[in-house]
């Protein structure tokens, strides 16, 4: 069986999820990205670069490649949080025009 590259197994996982459980959300989506982060490092997927880092104690390697998993698992989060800050920027410019619109009605009668 040949290996799958870090884009084809997120996409595999995540349309098993959906799948399964009907729906995928954005919480899902940023862990299931993260743990394919490590599984690529491991080795587990296929992967243009070698992936190796060369020390001399198992731990380190363990730690390292966890290390590199949270920080992706920090990225994702961050673009989720950013696309929560514009919505929620227009939902609040949405509110004052209606606000404003409602007082301009009020005011004409």
């Amino acid at each position: 069986m040949t290996k799958l590259t870090f884009q084809e197994a997120v996409k595999l996982e995540l349309e098993t999820i959906k799948t399964v459980q009907g729906r995928v959300n954005q919480n899902t989506v940023e862990a299931t990205m993260a743990r394919f982060v490590l599984k690529e490092d491991l080795c587990e997927l296929k992967n243009e670069w070698p992936t190796t880092y060369d020390l001399d104690e198992d731990t380190r390697d363990r730690l390292i490649a966890h290390a590199r998993q949270d920080a992706a698992l920090a990225y994702y989060s961050s673009n989720n949080t950013k696309k929560e800050v514009r919505r929620l920027r227009f939902l609040v410019w949405a509110l004052g025009v209606t606000n404003l619109g409602f007082l301009i009605f009020l005011s004409m009668r």
